[in-house]
């Protein structure tokens, strides 16, 4: 299988199959070996990075709806720019 391994995902990844594309996180937990969770499996790419943008935003507290939803579009920019043409 092919993958899509690219710095501004961090530490996640997109594998590509003849029918989707599932996104893994490599998590490597406190003095113990890494290893792969896979996230999902999507029917295009778009909902791939749309999920990875959503479980990143989702690895911390927020005091407000505010201060997610400015780190949501943070991510989202940031992958914006990284892949424009």
């Amino acid at each position: 299988m092919e993958h899509i391994k690219d710095e501004v995902l961090g530490s996640y990844y997109i594998q590509i199959d003849e029918y989707n594309y599932s996104v893994y996180k490599t998590i490597t937990p406190d003095g113990g070996k890494p290893y792969e969770s896979c996230i999902g499996h999507f029917g295009n790419f778009g909902s791939a990075l749309k999920k990875i943008v959503e479980n990143k935003v989702r690895q911390q507290s927020y005091s407000s709806i505010k201060a997610y939803l400015d780190e949501y579009k943070s991510v989202v920019t940031q992958f914006e720019q990284t892949f424009k043409p």
